[in-house]
């Protein structure tokens, strides 16, 4: 057999660490009379990423300062560390880790970016996670890693500072990074703002999906906005949207007409989706209740195998506005017999109310 190699002693401890021998790994790498940085970081990304060998990895690292002639730290020693301090929850050791990169200029790839979003963003740290991103040279950031960026904040309501990221080298902007916009926008009441960036998306050349379709449709269902919820129908129509295939876009859609009280539309769009949705069923109910159109709310709730909160809701409220007592309490029964008594907070509030009302009369 030819003498071993650094190629081929990374290649046996590498094969160890992947059929999960971590032990066997650690002999070799500790014989091993060749290192390399690719050597250390197998075995950091072994220690790193199995449960109960943290410490080794954070020991390890701390060895590869001490051993620059045989390895030095790089972007994937950094990144790795980076994912094993989100992993371990300490924003101490992050943000010392945050530091030494950028003293050593290793913060300036799209991985190690990508890395310190993530370990930030897991902790709710978004000032760093803002400035992790702005000290990115230009040019060394990749849409992935900007993506990342505009999800983490967008998740947490960080609208102001959402806006200024997406603005920033905004020709790294993809679908991706509009519709996620656009969704951060619908999810936090800024409903008009949603609307205008996914104009603006269009306008900049980029063509409307599935996911624009929803979050738009959602900040216009927010709005009660018939006018725009027709816009969109004829969109859609003219796009081929499927609805079959799309169960948040024909919810969606369903929804608007049922906010805005146009139960025509709705029913009419409703009886086209083919497949069970029980976002759409969830919002006829929920339309004819609010209509106190009753009879259809019990049509569409009985048709359905599985009920949630709103629907129980919904039908409670419904009867209560039309003042049918008789029936809140036959619904009750129902729903006694299948949750045990067992009231969610909605539908607990909404009987409630039924009995005041009887008492009252």
């Amino acid at each position: 057999m030819p003498d071993r190699n650094v190629f081929t002693w990374n290649a046996i401890i590498s094969a160890h660490i992947k059929s999960n021998n971590l032990d066997h790994s650690e002999l070799l790498f500790n014989t091993a009379p060749y290192k390399d940085s690719v050597t250390y970081n197998s075995m950091l990304s072994g220690y790193a990423n199995s449960a109960g060998y943290e410490t080794k990895a954070i020991n390890l690292f701390k060895q590869m300062h001490s051993v620059r002639h045989e390895a030095r730290v790089d972007e994937f020693s950094l990144t790795r560390m980076c994912n094993l301090t989100t992993k371990l929850g300490n924003s101490w050791y992050g943000k010392q880790l945050h530091s030494f990169m950028v003293k050593t200029g290793n913060d300036i790839s799209g991985f190690a970016v990508s890395a310190l979003v993530n370990m930030y963003s897991k902790r709710g740290c978004f000032d760093e996670v803002y400035n992790a991103f702005n000290g990115c040279s230009y040019g060394s950031v990749d849409v992935v890693s900007k993506n990342a960026v505009v999800a983490a904040c967008c998740k947490e309501g960080k609208v102001d500072m959402v806006m200024e990221i997406f603005s920033n080298q905004a020709e790294l902007n993809d679908v991706v990074s509009w519709n996620t916009m656009i969704a951060g926008y619908a999810q936090y009441g800024y409903d008009k703002n949603a609307i205008e960036v996914a104009r603006c998306m269009e306008r900049n050349g980029f063509r409307w999906n599935a996911h624009t379709f929803t979050s738009v449709l959602n900040a216009c269902s927010t709005l009660k906005c018939l006018k725009l919820g027709k816009e969109l129908h004829a969109r859609m129509l003219k796009q081929m949207i499927n609805l079959n295939s799309n169960p948040f876009v024909s919810s969606g859609i369903v929804d608007v007409y049922c906010k805005c009280g146009n139960m025509k539309y709705a029913e009419l769009i409703h009886s086209r989706i083919c497949v069970d949705n029980m976002f759409s069923t969830t919002s006829m109910i929920v339309g004819y209740s609010s209509q106190q159109n009753m009879s259809q709310a019990r049509r569409m709730f009985d048709s359905l195998k599985s009920k949630n909160s709103v629907v129980w809701s919904a039908m409670f409220s419904g009867y209560l506005n039309c003042n049918s007592c008789e029936n809140v309490f036959e619904l009750y029964i129902i729903y006694y017999y299948i949750f045990f008594f067992l009231f969610e907070s909605l539908c607990f509030m909404c009987f409630i109310g039924v009995i005041w009302s009887f008492n009252k009369i």
